[in-house]
């Protein structure tokens, strides 16, 4: 007599890193609630680094960002108990479909996604005035398990040794500049003059982070150029050494990007610099919020628990838009006119927060 086959589970997210790294709390709250159930994860290639050493997850398929991959898809065919279609894109719900013998998604509601509620067996429908991780608590409804609202990051011994060796400090902030589009970035001169403000008021070194490319190699000299001299560099890396690095940070600063999603998940103290993006919805998520929405006013200076999301508050923020419209300058001006000592009174804050609560841990 042989043992039962443990439930399996696909979640497919044919996104960015950022998207798939949301989806994390789905895999969580799967092995919460059925930890002999497997959860594998199809995704777009170069997206899985947002998943690997997760302790959640068995699997990871890949398939090409811009190939149809009917092959490996086929491949699958109803080779999972459930498939969870975690994003509404049309072929997010096609693999899912296929791959399930029980599938389910989120779609946008729309009238013409009519067939995607036809082949997904159950759906719910996007809600873009809550928060994209609540929009994830709703899937695990579907599926008659309780919600973790939590994001995990995987990483292990080896990417704490590579963390230490590369940073030699104890006390640091590390700062994430970059972001895949434009519109997300804050300016060299400002980071600069945050790192001098930071040198000279606290007894934390900066370090900023390295990746790949000669545009962010020259925008990492640019910052460096306003930077104190003693400013450091965490070497690029993978997104767990990155993790690893957050680990013994005093606090992260970042901008509208996966990273700062993943310092958020990592439970450090995150500042998060936004522009005209919808924080109600796309806010590094302060894991075991219990809120819908944390970031719900949706412009502003907003802060829940460890997270804080510094943003203008203005009538036309956020736009959600990649170009400004009340200027000339070919800027995207609520990112500009953020300053600097803005983004400080707000770190100060969080790190006098975070050694209040270490010290009430240890009292007690």
């Amino acid at each position: 007599m042989t043992d039962a086959k443990p439930e399996s589970y696909l979640i497919v997210c044919f996104r960015y890193i950022g998207d798939v790294m949301v989806t994390t709390s789905l895999a969580l709250s799967i092995k919460t609630a059925r930890p002999d159930a497997v959860v594998d994860y199809l995704l777009f290639e170069g997206t899985e680094k947002a998943v690997l050493k997760n302790p959640h997850v068995r699997n990871i398929i890949k398939i090409p960002k811009g190939g149809i991959a009917f092959t490996k898809l086929l491949s699958l065919y109803k080779r999972y108990d459930i498939a969870i279609a975690a994003y509404p894109s049309d072929r997010t719900v096609i693999a899912a479909a296929l791959a399930g013998k029980v599938s389910l998604g989120i779609t946008n509601g729309r009238r013409m996604e009519w067939w995607k509620h036809l082949l997904l067996h159950f759906h719910t429908v996007t809600n873009n005035l809550t928060h994209v991780v609540s929009n994830m608590q709703m899937l695990a409804h579907l599926m008659a398990i309780k919600p973790i609202p939590c994001l995990t990051m995987g990483y292990d011994q080896d990417d704490l040794k590579y963390a230490l060796s590369s940073i030699s400090c104890k006390k640091y902030i590390l700062i994430h500049p970059y972001s895949m589009k434009l519109f997300k970035y804050w300016s060299a001169a400002k980071w600069g003059e945050l790192a001098r403000i930071i040198h000279t008021e606290t007894d934390c070194k900066v370090v900023f982070t390295s990746i790949p490319g000669t545009e962010e190699g020259n925008y990492l000299k640019e910052i460096l150029s306003f930077s104190p001299n003693d400013a450091a560099i965490f070497p690029s890396g993978s997104l767990n050494q990155f993790a690893a690095a957050l680990v013994g940070c005093s606090a992260y600063i970042g901008i509208d990007t996966a990273t700062t999603h993943i310092a958020a998940a990592c439970k450090v103290p995150t500042i998060a610099i936004y522009g005209p993006s919808l924080t109600r919805y796309w806010a590094p998520w302060p894991n075991g919020c219990k809120e819908h929405s944390p970031f719900a006013e949706n412009s502003g200076v907003q802060r829940y628990d460890y997270v804080t999301v510094i943003q203008k508050d203005w009538p036309c923020v956020p736009c959600n838009s990649e170009t400004c419209a009340i200027t000339t300058r070919g800027k995207v001006e609520c990112m500009e006119q953020i300053t600097a000592e803005e983004v400080f009174c707000q770190l100060s804050r969080l790190l006098e927060y975070d050694d209040s609560a270490r010290q009430s841990k240890l009292h007690y």
